[in-house]
């Protein structure tokens, strides 16, 4: 399975070992930089269009959601916003750890599978 694997820019450098650890899948990183651009461009545009066209390209999600200050498996409006896309386009979504309390609701409206940071659950 082709894997787009998914984060908050804060926790870009952390995905390289989770791509590594995902023996059975194939899994690409989201866009994090495109080259330089005109003035008027909007770069978190181009940005997101590039990550829908790689959404499109894949099976599945995998956001990686980790611990942020104090709040535990941290989703940014990124994250949500992405796995929104996701749902909408039938992809199975999954989240590396525990679905964060302040949208429990709204994540399983989405489908979204929780892996608690097992790997290996992706099917």
């Amino acid at each position: 399975m082709k894997i787009l694997i998914f984060s908050e820019k804060e926790f870009f450098k952390e995905l390289g070992p989770i791509r590594h650890s995902l023996t059975k899948h194939t899994g690409i990183f989201q866009t994090t930089e495109i080259g330089r651009i005109n003035k008027g461009l909007c770069k978190e545009k181009i940005i997101l269009d590039k990550d829908i066209q790689l959404l499109k390209e894949v099976n599945a999600l995998l956001v990686c959601n980790f611990k942020k200050g104090k709040e535990e498996n941290h989703v940014g409006a990124n994250s949500l916003l992405i796995m929104a896309i996701a749902y909408s386009l039938g992809k199975k979504i999954y989240l590396l750890d525990d679905i964060p309390n302040k949208y429990v609701e709204t994540l399983k409206s989405l489908e979204v599978n929780p892996l608690k940071g097992d790997l290996k659950k992706i099917m």
